[in-house]
C-alpha cells in the first residue's frame, strides 16, 4: 500500500502545477484520505477498538465487543498457521489444513453471528471498529475551536504533510529522503539520553547542579523548518495540535522541535529556557491515526455522562534492591535459581533493580489531587503484578503506575516491553513481578487518562524506524484507556513526579486543562524553574506525550 501511495503522490505532485486551484484542493484531499489507508497502524486500529468498547455505555455490550475482538484475533492466528501448514507436504499436514479450515469456518460464523448481534444493538458499532479514512471536512467538523490537526507521510525519497485547522487546509511535499530524517531524529535522540537516576531499571550517575548537556537547537530547528514549518499558515494561531506522524519522527517528542533560530550556546541553561520549542507556542497531542479523533471523541461524550464509581487508582514504589526485598521477606533468598516463564534467569534479577524513592510520594500527591487516600493505593509489598491482574480497574477514570519500564531484553530473557512490579517469593505465570505488554493488554479498563510514569513506554524499542506506539502503550489502549501519559526515553525521577503531579492539578483545577495542555504547562514550569540548570535541558522536561484524546472530554 505504500509503495503504491508514494507512486500516486509523485505522479500528483508532478501534475499539480498544470492544475486549477480548485481542482488542486479537491486533489489534496482525496490523496489526505489514501494516505491515512498507507499510515494506518497496528495501535490506531486497537485505539478505534478499545474507543468502541468505552462508548458502548453497557456492561454487557462492552463484553461483547471485547469478544468480537478476540476473536478476531484468534482468526488472524490460525490464518497464519494455515499459510505456514500449506507449505509443508505429508498426511500430517493435510490433517492439520483441514483441522485449521474447519476452525477457521467455525470462527468465521462466529464473527459473523457477533457483528450481526452488534449491528443490532449498537448500529455505529462498524464506523468505529473499522472507521474509515476522514476526509478533511470531516476531520474539520470534529475539530473544536483552537485546535488543528497535522498528519505527516514519509516515503524512501519525499516527505509530505497535511495541516487542517477548523477554517484552514493545506499541504506540501519536501524533497528529503527518509534516512535523512531518520539520522536527524537519532542525532537529537541521543543527546536526550539518561544521565541520571531514572525509571529505566538501572541508576546512573546524577550531573552535578549546574551542569547542562548541550542540546543541538539547531538541528531541532532545521528538522522543524524542513518538515512543518510550510503549514505554519495553517495550525500557528491554534492552541492545541494534534499531530498523526509516521516513521522516525514516532520516536522523537515534537515538543522537542524548535520553530526559530536558535541564539546562544547550546550547554547554556538561559540560552535553552529562552529557545523557541514548539512547546511554547502549542498544547501537543499524539494521535495513532486520523480517525483515531472521531471514535475518541464520541468515547469521551458517552464516558462524561457516566461517572465513574473510583477516582483514581495507583500502582507504585515496588520493593527492590536485592537486600532491601530479603529483609522484607518477601523474595526467596536461597540464591537457587528460580526459573519462570523464560523472562529472566533469576528472582534477583528484578529484586537488584534501584528503588525509586519518590514514587509512593508521587503517587500519594496524585490521589491527593483526586480526592482520595491511601486506600487507592498499592504500594511497597502492595504493588505486585498480582494485584493490577486481579483489582477491578474498570471504573478507574485515573490510572497511575509510577516504576521502573523496561524494553525488549532489559533484562535477559525479557522479549516485550514490561512494568516493573515488587517480586513475589515464588514467581508464577500469575505473577513474576513483570506486567508485560501482553498481559496488560488483557486488563478491563475505560480511564480516561492512564498515567505511564516510567521509561520508554511510548515504543517498543524507542529507535527510528520501529513502528510507533507498538509496546506497552498499544497495549494498554487495546485495555480500553481513552488516553494515554507515555514517555520517550529513562525518565528523571524527580522530573517525572513533578510533571505527573502537576499535569493531574491542572486537569482536576476549578477551571480545568485539557490533557494536551495540563502537560504543556507541567514541562514548562520545569523549563522555565532556574533553581536547577539541568531542568533546562529537554531531557527533564519533554519526555512524555499524550496519545489519545488530549482534550476534554465532551
Amino acid at each position: 500500500m505504500m509503495k503504491v501511495i508514494s507512486a500516486l503522490l509523485s505522479l500528483i505532485c508532478a501534475a499539480l502545477p498544470a492544475l486549477a486551484q480548485d481542482s488542486r484542493a479537491s486533489i489534496r484531499d482525496r490523496v489526505f484520505m489514501s494516505a491515512q489507508a498507507a499510515q494506518s497502524s497496528t495501535a490506531g486500529k486497537a485505539l478505534a477498538q478499545a474507543a468502541t468498547r468505552i462508548a458502548a455505555g453497557s456492561a454487557g455490550l462492552a463484553m461483547l465487543l471485547r469478544e468480537r475482538q478476540d476473536t478476531a484475533d484468534a482468526l488472524d492466528v490460525m490464518n497464519d498457521r494455515l499459510a505456514g501448514a500449506a507449505l509443508e507436504s505429508g498426511a500430517a499436514s493435510d490433517r492439520t489444513i483441514a483441522a485449521l479450515r474447519t476452525r477457521i469456518a467455525e470462527a468465521r460464523a462466529q464473527l459473523s453471528a457477533l457483528d450481526q448481534d452488534l449491528d443490532a444493538r449498537f448500529p455505529d458499532f462498524r464506523e468505529l471498529t473499522n472507521p474509515a479514512a476522514l476526509s478533511r471536512e470531516e476531520v474539520q467538523s470534529i475539530l473544536r475551536p483552537g485546535e488543528a490537526l497535522v498528519m505527516s507521510f514519509t516515503d524512501q525519497e519525499f516527505f509530505y504533510a497535511w495541516a487542517i485547522s477548523r477554517d484552514q487546509a493545506d499541504w506540501f511535499r519536501q524533497e528529503i529522503k527518509r534516512d535523512d530524517i531518520a539520522d536527524r531524529v537519532q542525532a537529537l535522540r541521543a543527546q536526550l539520553s539518561a544521565n541520571a537516576d531514572n525509571r529505566g531499571g538501572v541508576s546512573l550517575k546524577r550531573a552535578a547542579r549546574g551542569d547542562v548537556r548541550p542540546f543541538d537547537r539547531t538541528l531541532a530547528h532545521q528538522l522543524y523548518a524542513d518538515l512543518f514549518a510550510p503549514l505554519e499558515h495553517v495550525f500557528a494561531a491554534t492552541d492545541h495540535v494534534m499531530m498523526v506522524l509516521d516513521g522516525p519522527l514516532t520516536s522523537l517528542p515534537p515538543a522537542v522541535l524548535v520553530t526559530e533560530a536558535p541564539k546562544g550556546a547550546d550547554d547554556s541553561a538561559v540560552a535553552l529556557r529562552d529557545t523557541a520549542w514548539l512547546l511554547r507556542r502549542h498544547a501537543l497531542t499524539t494521535l495513532p491515526s486520523v480517525s483515531a479523533l472521531k471514535a475518541l471523541r464520541r468515547a469521551g461524550a458517552v464516558a462524561k455522562r457516566s461517572e465513574s464509581n473510583q477516582a483514581f487508582v495507583g500502582f507504585g514504589n515496588p520493593l527492590l534492591g536485592y537486600r532491601l526485598m530479603a529483609d522484607a521477606g518477601t523474595v526467596a533468598t536461597t540464591g537457587r535459581e528460580v526459573v519462570t516463564r523464560g523472562v529472566y534467569d533469576d528472582v534477583t534479577r528484578v529484586a537488584d533493580l534501584s528503588p525509586l524513592p519518590n514514587t509512593a510520594n508521587e503517587l500519594q500527591a496524585l490521589a491527593a489531587t483526586m480526592g482520595v487516600d491511601d486506600r487507592a493505593l498499592y504500594l511497597g509489598a502492595n504493588a505486585t503484578e498480582a494485584n493490577v491482574k486481579s483489582a477491578d480497574l474498570s471504573k478507574a477514570r485515573i490510572l497511575a503506575f509510577a516504576t521502573h519500564g523496561l524494553l525488549v531484553d532489559g533484562l535477559p530473557g525479557l522479549d516485550e516491553p514490561a512494568l516493573v512490579f515488587t517480586p513475589p517469593a515464588q514467581p508464577s505465570a500469575q505473577d513474576d513481578a513483570l506486567l508485560k505488554a501482553s498481559e496488560a493488554a488483557q486488563l478491563n479498563l475505560s480511564a480516561s487518562l492512564v498515567i505511564l510514569s516510567a521509561c520508554d513506554t511510548a515504543g517498543s524499542d524507542g529507535t527510528p524506524g520501529s513502528e510507533g506506539l507498538s509496546g506497552l502503550a498499544r497495549a494498554f489502549i487495546y485495555a480500553g484507556a481513552r488516553a494515554i501519559l507515555v514517555s520517550h526515553w529513562p525518565v528523571d525521577d524527580y522530573a517525572a513526579s513533578v510533571l505527573t503531579t502537576g499535569m493531574l492539578e491542572r486537569m482536576q483545577a476549578a477551571d480545568p486543562q485539557g490533557r494536551a495542555e495540563a502537560l504543556r504547562q507541567s514541562a514548562l514550569a520545569i523549563l522555565d524553574d532556574s533553581s536547577d540548570a539541568r531542568f533546562a535541558h529537554p531531557r527533564i522536561w519533554a519526555p512524555f506525550v499524550v496519545v489519545g484524546e488530549g482534550g476534554l472530554d465532551g
